[in-house]
């Protein structure tokens, strides 16, 4: 029976707050409201395999809640009563910076008989060791699929330990090599018990012709004599097909500060060719009536790209893309490249639909140069509805500069009027802003950029009948910078700013 204890694990700030408001800023600090900062959750369970309570602390990804249809790889750290924090704040910067997938964080304490657990053979001369294989089976056997049934994991798993706990991922390289995708081992104490890893490493190695795994290897100042090196060296003369591996010294690191180093390194080298960018699409041809085709590719950086074409969140066991798609009614594709150990990028969609065929306005209103605009203030995090907004300013406008504005945050601008285009056709519009816009055309969503994000460009396509088109642009802007553009491109006319002499508005 396993018994599980949870405990919220809490950064303590000394004398600090997580929300300090400016009147408080000088208040004494024993009258200052405080909060705790969550970092992960502390379980205890009884383990058939150690015979013992281990206790296990365990970090989601700051988009774990967020997200709910999206899966996450797992690193398990031994030592997690030294490791947790330093692997959870290498993994969290890899991954906050578009560098590596977003992954579980679990530690598992080994301060009760660290040296049994983490050890293979029992050391006649030292007496240390002899229990790592019992380690071994509670994380196979209790840990991971403890954590698979509470927490949306995906099957890769990288292992990462310190000096007796590169020891133990040593171990677990040459014992148990598919329970692991990645293994980092950090100044790995391979002097022990007269050099055994090394011996089985090297025999394991050379009874390998192919080892599709991860293996990073790391050690700081401490010379020959942790035999580090001589686990490069076999590494040089023995890797098989397919070990992707690194050997690198940290003449500036010592043993107590390699942790943190090495996990931050070895996260990168093991993940080295993921990436944040999602699958790119491209398009031929158009949707305008029955019978119309339009043929969809698709670019990744990943080695494979997965899809959907029924709405679902694709994975790695979806449809493998491996030629044009031929598409000849609506669907919504999502896709999503995948790198090596099965890890997938960001995913994107595209939705091919009808397009609206919109006629001009008839007949024309009187009108005069520009676009009407209406600017308001408020803070919002996506598009307000222009219709409940109550502008302060208004007037014609010839440009998206937005120099009525009062202040550079927290503001919208709503452009109304109309758009001229030189003859019947489809047209591609693309709506580049900082933070969110919308285009409309005729009362149509054509482009939606919603949301909060940098100067980000978004498309959509209409066919337009030749003449004036009703247009409203609403924009809103948050905080930090802020922008707007507009362009179009058809058959014939090439992408470019739409001219302002193609803007008017009713006098």
């Amino acid at each position: 029976m396993r018994k599980i204890h949870v405990l919220l694990c809490t950064l303590a700030l000394a004398g600090a707050q997580a929300r300090v408001s400016m009147a408080a800023a000088g208040s004494k600090p024993e009258t200052m409201k405080t909060e705790p900062v969550v970092i992960g959750r502390q379980f205890t369970i009884h383990s058939k395999a150690c015979g013992n309570d281990r206790t296990v602390m365990i970090s989601l990804p700051p988009d774990y809640e967020a997200n709910p249809g999206r899966r996450y790889p797992v690193i398990v750290a031994v030592d997690g009563q030294w490791n947790f924090n330093q692997t959870g704040v290498a993994a969290g910067a890899l991954s906050g910076n578009g560098l590596m997938h977003p992954m579980i964080v679990v530690a598992v304490h080994t301060l009760d008989r660290r040296d049994f657990y983490l050890l293979p053979e029992r050391d006649p001369d030292t007496r240390t060791g002899g229990g790592a294989d019992s380690l071994l089976a509670f994380i196979r056997d209790e840990l991971i699929p403890f954590v698979d049934a509470r927490y949306r994991t995906l099957p890769t798993r990288v292992l990462v330990g310190t000096s007796y706990g590169g020891v133990f991922v040593m171990h677990a390289f040459t014992s148990e090599p598919g329970l692991f995708d990645a293994f980092l081992t950090l100044s790995p104490s391979m002097w022990w018990n007269n050099g055994l890893m090394l011996k089985k490493t090297e025999a394991f190695l050379k009874s390998k012709a192919e080892l599709r795994k991860a293996l990073y290897v790391t050690v700081a100042n401490e010379g020959q004599g942790m035999g580090v090196n001589a686990l490069a060296e076999i590494l040089k003369r023995t890797a098989p097909k397919g070990l992707a591996w690194r050997f690198e010294e940290y003449l500036n690191e010592v043993h107590g500060t390699i942790s943190y180093k090495g996990a931050y390194d070895g996260l990168k080298f093991a993940f080295s060719d993921w990436r944040s960018d999602p699958v790119r699409f491209e398009t031929r041809g158009d949707l305008l009536a029955d019978g119309d085709t339009v043929t969809v590719e698709m670019a990744s950086a990943g080695m494979e790209i997965r899809y959907t074409l029924d709405g679902s969140d694709p994975s790695g066991a979806s449809v493998r893309y491996e030629k044009p798609l031929r598409v000849t009614r609506p669907v919504a594709i999502k896709a999503v490249p995948v790198f090596a150990f099965g890890v997938p990028g960001n995913p994107d969609s595209l939705d091919v639909r009808f397009l609206p065929k919109l006629k001009a306005e008839t007949p024309a209103p009187e009108r005069t140069a520009g676009l009407r605009f209406a600017y308001a203030e408020g803070n919002w995090d996506a598009l307000p509805d222009p219709s409940k907004l109550k502008p302060i300013a208004s007037g014609v406008a010839t440009d998206f500069e937005m120099a009525v504005r009062k202040r550079d945050i927290h503001f919208s601008m709503t452009y109304t009027g109309f758009l001229e285009v030189p003859g019947s056709a489809v047209y591609r519009f693309f709506l580049t802003s900082d933070d969110g816009s919308r285009l409309e055309l005729g009362g149509r969503t054509v482009v939606s950029n919603d949301g909060l994000h940098g100067m980000e460009a978004k498309s959509g396509k209409a066919y337009l009948e030749k003449g004036l088109h009703r247009v409203t642009i609403p924009f809103f802007q948050k905080d930090g910078g802020f922008g707007l553009q507009l362009e179009y491109e058809s058959e014939g006319l090439p992408r470019q700013g739409i001219p302002l002499s193609a803007f008017s508005c009713p006098k």
